[in-house]
């Protein structure tokens, strides 16, 4: 048998074929052909039997698996274990009581530490073993009572999860009892192996607790499960007296089911009321009210037809700025009473909101544009930053300049 020399190689061998051991894992439960997985070492069997020479695969008649030792160690870190590892708890707790005492009657220091150091590890292991037993015997309890369809098969593994479930118990206040009455780890110096000791008490609390819970459920299913049973079996001695005509005679059946007068569950049923048209037509009040619910009903189609419809989610979340809407003959009567040219009113006058200078040079070719028969374009032009605009001015207060000399205006303050 071929062996590792390093952990870097067993570890490097794990991760190359990552994907065939992922595979594996995923169908652990059930029998796995050879053909099934040769295309995850590119149809190399040699890879295969090389990885069964070195106890990571198991090989049997074309049958392939993960080698038990590795598939409890993935099942152990993935927390998918369905075993209650009972026996893992006794022999940690043994191995505890071992090094404690080869810790006590130890006089080197660095062995000591050694000791507590494995006595550490062991109590770590417990709290861990404990818990995933805890997950694994409620997952077992409810799997068998909704999965399992024969009743006696189902009967007896609830019990063998009973017994489960007891020893784990007794195992449980064994390691308690240790943990209180133990005079070592009652005077422990040691600060980390005092939180490891104290996380292991509340584990172990949760744990018994939970245990309790699982007792009750188990009865509760294995009562479900006798009541079933003694109802089949009284089902099946019924049909077996009906088949040889012997129902009416031998038993009080049929005067026990004619003297019941529960009725079964069935869904709701509605009952169709139709008015007679005769009535209608000669009764005033029913014509009327006729009328009134055909109005209704029209109303209710016009508000269907005339309600808008919902708005997006995106409309409450949208943050773009709505363009401001001027009113511009308001603003060119406020400038034929100015006299100054447009441009420079505009880029002083004082709105209501804030407005940017792209807005306002907008603006200025807006109202150019609108007003045109308004207003008075010179031949001047002024100059704002690197833009050269024409000088307008109110056609009653137009005014007269060089041509050659050209205005400058500042940015607004």
């Amino acid at each position: 048998m071929a062996k590792f020399e390093k952990i870097e190689d067993l570890i490097g061998e794990l991760y190359r074929y990552r994907k065939l051991f992922s595979g594996m894992f995923d169908k652990r439960m059930s029998p796995i052909q050879e053909e099934m997985v040769v295309s995850l070492v590119e149809h190399d069997t040699e890879k295969l039997e090389r990885l069964a020479a070195f106890d990571l695969l198991f090989r049997n008649q074309g049958l392939i698996s993960l080698e038990p030792r590795l598939q409890e160690f993935f099942e152990e870190f993935m927390e998918v274990d369905e075993t209650v590892h009972v026996l893992y708890i006794q022999e940690n707790l043994d191995q505890i009581k071992k090094n404690q005492s080869y810790y006590l009657k130890e006089n080197q220091p660095r062995k000591r530490d050694q000791y507590l150091v494995k006595i550490k590890k062991h109590l770590y292991r417990i709290s861990q073993t404990t818990l995933q037993n805890i997950k694994a015997l409620r997952d077992n309890t409810d799997e068998t009572y909704k999965t399992e369809t024969n009743f006696e098969i189902k009967k007896e593994k609830l019990t063998d999860i009973r017994n489960q479930r007891d020893a784990l118990e007794g195992v449980i206040k064994a390691v308690d009892r240790v943990l209180q009455d133990d005079i070592f780890f009652k005077t422990a110096a040691d600060a980390e192996l005092q939180l490891i000791v104290h996380r292991l008490r509340l584990a172990l609390n949760d744990s018994i607790h939970n245990l309790i819970e699982i007792q009750q459920q188990i009865i509760e299913y294995l009562n479900h499960i006798e009541k079933r049973v003694h109802i089949v079996e009284k089902v099946l001695r019924l049909k077996m007296l009906r088949d040889k005509h012997y129902l009416k005679e031998r038993t009080n059946f049929y005067w026990i089911v004619g003297a019941n007068q529960d009725l079964p569950l069935r869904k709701t049923e509605g009952f169709l009321t139709r008015l007679s048209i005769q009535g209608m037509l000669n009764e005033e009040e029913k014509r009327k009210l006729i009328i009134k619910v055909r109005e209704k009903q029209q109303n209710q189609r016009l508000l269907a037809q005339n309600t808008a419809g919902s708005i997006s989610d995106e409309a409450f979340n949208d943050r773009k700025v709505i363009d401001s809407v001027f009113n511009y003959h308001a603003l060119k009567r406020v400038f034929m009473g100015k006299n100054q040219d447009l441009f420079s009113f505009v880029m002083h006058h004082q709105f209501a909101e804030e407005i940017s200078i792209n807005k306002r040079i907008q603006l200025y070719c807006r109202l150019a544009s609108l007003f045109e028969a308004d207003f008075t374009f010179s031949e001047e032009t002024g100059r704002f930053e690197n833009l050269e605009y024409a000088l307008i001015y109110p056609a009653s207060n137009s005014t007269t300049a060089n041509p050659q000399t050209t205005n400058t205006i500042k940015d607004p303050v």
